[in-house]
């Protein structure tokens, strides 16, 4: 579990990094048309918008707190893969001892 701990942790780190290098040499808001009218570009902007409406089912389906669940699917949407893998970090250090691996997936009884 704790390797399963790590590796979350360690793509929303990496992520954060990975995201501030690449924002010190290029402007995100100054995209050349060349890539906004690429089709790959397209569909990895949609790939990305139906991964968080999964996501975010997913969320609002374990969170019991309908504030809490927006709050997340906001930081999923601003900040995809950093939110995301911290997300499941701390989903998986919510489990106890007598948890089974599954439980990171369902409700916890509160």
């Amino acid at each position: 579990m704790s390797k399963l701990k790590f590796l979350f942790l360690g793509m929303s780190l990496f992520m954060v990094y990975l995201a501030m290098r690449t924002s010190m040499q290029s402007n995100m808001f100054h995209l050349p048309a060349v890539v906004v009218n690429e089709p790959w570009f397209k569909t990895t902007l949609v790939d990305f918008y139906f991964n968080i409406t999964i996501i975010s089912a997913w969320v609002v389906y374990k969170e019991n707190n309908l504030f809490r669940s927006i709050l997340w699917i906001v930081a999923f949407i601003l900040l995809g893969s950093i939110a995301t893998g911290f997300y499941v970090f701390l989903q998986l250090n919510r489990l106890s001892k007598g948890h089974a691996m599954e439980d990171v997936l369902c409700r916890l009884p509160r």
